[in-house]
C-alpha cells in the first residue's frame, strides 16, 4: 500500500530529521551500559587484588611454617671397590647401572702366579713332614735299641750281684776254714803246708768277692752310660719341634696365599647397584688401585644444608616434603634424623681466619640428614631435589 503521497509505509525514510526523544533515549542506554562497564570492571579489579592479597597471605604463612632448601641432593653409601693384589685384570663381570646380589662375581684378576706359589709350598710342607716322619722312625728304633741295651745292663748288674754274693759265701766259707786251720796249726795237729793252703784260698775267695764288687761297679757304670743315650731321644724330639714349627711358618705362608687367592675374585658384599667402573679387562693393577663403585638403592637419604637463620626452628623427627628435579610433580615424605653440629665454612679446604681485620658478615649453613621414603629405587645419590620442612 502507497500513503497519499505515494510512498510504502515500510519503507525507511530517507534524509529524515531525528527527533530529540529518539536521540535522548540512545544517548541513555548508552550511559547505562558505560556505568554497568566501569562497576563491572571496578569489581573485576576488586576481586583481583583480594585475591592477590589472599595469595600473599597464603605465601607468608607458608613460608613462615616452613623452610626451604633448593639445593639438596640424594645421599647413598657408595662403597669404593678397590683391589687388595697386585695383578693383570683378567674379567671385569659388571658395567655401570648393573644390578648385583650379594656374592656376586664383580672383577677377577689373574690368579697363576699365586696357584704356582701355594703348589710350592705344598712340596715344602710335604718335605718337612717327610723329614718328621724319619725322625720319628729313628725316634722309635732308638727308643727300641736303649730299652733293650737297658734290660741287659740290668740283667748284667743282676748277675754281676749274684756272682759277688756267691764270692761272699765262698770268702765266709774260706775264712772259717782258714781260722779252723790256724787252731790247728798251733796245737800242732795240721801241718804247716795246710795251714798255707787254707790262708791262700782266703785269699783267693777275698780277691774273688773284690772283682765280683767291681763287676757290679762296672755293670752299673754301662748302665748309666746306656741311660744317658736316651738324651739322643731328646735332641731328635727338638729336631721334630723345629720341623714342626718350620711347618707352621709354611702352613701360614699358606693360608695367607689362599687370603691372596680369594681376593682375585672380588664379589658383592651387599645387594646394589654399580654406579661406575674404572678399569677393563686386560689392566694391570696394583694393591689399593679403585676398581668401580656400588651402593644399596634402598639405603638413601637428604643432605642438606640450612641457613644459620633457619636453623633454631628445626627439630629432630620433622617432617617435610622432597620434590626431585628428576621427576617433576612427584613428591617423596622425608624426616630429620639428624643436626649437623658444625658449619659447614668449618671444614673447608680454605679456611678465612680474617688475619686482617676485615670481616664481612656471612650466613652461615649447617648440614642436615633427612631420612626419605625410597619408591621403586627412583631417587639416585647425586640427584638435586628441593626439600621442604614443615616448622610448625
Amino acid at each position: 500500500m502507497s500513503d497519499q503521497h505515494g510512498r510504502n509505509p515500510h519503507q525507511p525514510r530517507v534524509n529524515e530529521p531525528t527527533s530529540v526523544t529518539e536521540t535522548a533515549g540512545r544517548q541513555a542506554a548508552v550511559s547505562r551500559w558505560s556505568l554497568r562497564g566501569r562497576r563491572v570492571r571496578a569489581l573485576s579489579l576488586v576481586l583481583i587484588m583480594l585475591l592477590a592479597c589472599l595469595l600473599f597471605a597464603w605465601w607468608l604463612v607458608h613460608r613462615w611454617n616452613h623452610v626451604f632448601v633448593d639445593d639438596a641432593r640424594v645421599a647413598a653409601n657408595v662403597v669404593t671397590v678397590s683391589s687388595e693384589v697386585s695383578g693383570r685384570v683378567l674379567e671385569v663381570a659388571v658395567v655401570s647401572g648393573d644390578r648385583v646380589s650379594q656374592g656376586q662375581l664383580l672383577v677377577s684378576i689373574d690368579r697363576e702366579d699365586t696357584t704356582l706359589e701355594i703348589l710350592s709350598l705344598d712340596a715344602e710342607l710335604a718335605g718337612v713332614e717327610a723329614r718328621q716322619r724319619q725322625l720319628r722312625a729313628e725316634q722309635e728304633m732308638l727308643r727300641k735299641q736303649i730299652a733293650s741295651r737297658v734290660a741287659a745292663g740290668e740283667a748284667q748288674i743282676a748277675s754281676a750281684e749274684a756272682a759277688h754274693e756267691a764270692s761272699r759265701a765262698t770268702l765266709k766259707r774260706a775264712g772259717g776254714s782258714h781260722e779252723r786251720v790256724r787252731r790247728l796249726a798251733q796245737h800242732k795237729a795240721m801241718s804247716q803246708q795246710e795251714f798255707e793252703n787254707a790262708r791262700a784260698e782266703l785269699e783267693v775267695a777275698r780277691q774273688q768277692a773284690l772283682l765280683t764288687a767291681a763287676e757290679i761297679e762296672r755293670a752299673r757304670a754301662n748302665l748309666v752310660v746306656i741311660r744317658s743315650e736316651e738324651a739322643q731321644l731328646t735332641v731328635l724330639e727338638h729336631r721334630i719341634e723345629i720341623l714342626e714349627a718350620e711347618k707352621a711358618a709354611l702352613h701360614a705362608q699358606k693360608r695367607q696365599k689362599q687370603a691372596d687367592l680369594g681376593r682375585r675374585e672380588i664379589r658383592a658384599e651387599f645387594d646394589g647397584i654399580v654406579a661406575t667402573t674404572f678399569v677393563e679387562a686386560g689392566e694391570y693393577v696394583s694393591s689399593g688401585s679403585r676398581l668401580l663403585l656400588y651402593h644399596d638403592p634402598s639405603r638413601v637419604w637428604i643432605d642438606a644444608n640450612v641457613k644459620e637463620t633457619h636453623f633454631a626452628r628445626l627439630n629432630l623427627g620433622a617432617t617435610a616434603q622432597v620434590r626431585v628435579d628428576a621427576y617433576p610433580g612427584m613428591d617423596f615424605s622425608a624426616r630429620i634424623e639428624r643436626l649437623g653440629g658444625a658449619a659447614t665454612s668449618l671444614f673447608a679446604l680454605l679456611p678465612s681466619p680474617n688475619p686482617s681485620g676485615n670481616f664481612t658478615k656471612i650466613t652461615q649453613r649447617l648440614p642436615i640428614r633427612l631420612s626419605v621414603e625410597q619408591r621403586d629405587d627412583l631417587l639416585r645419590p647425586g640427584m638435586m631435589v628441593e626439600v621442604r620442612i614443615n616448622v610448625d
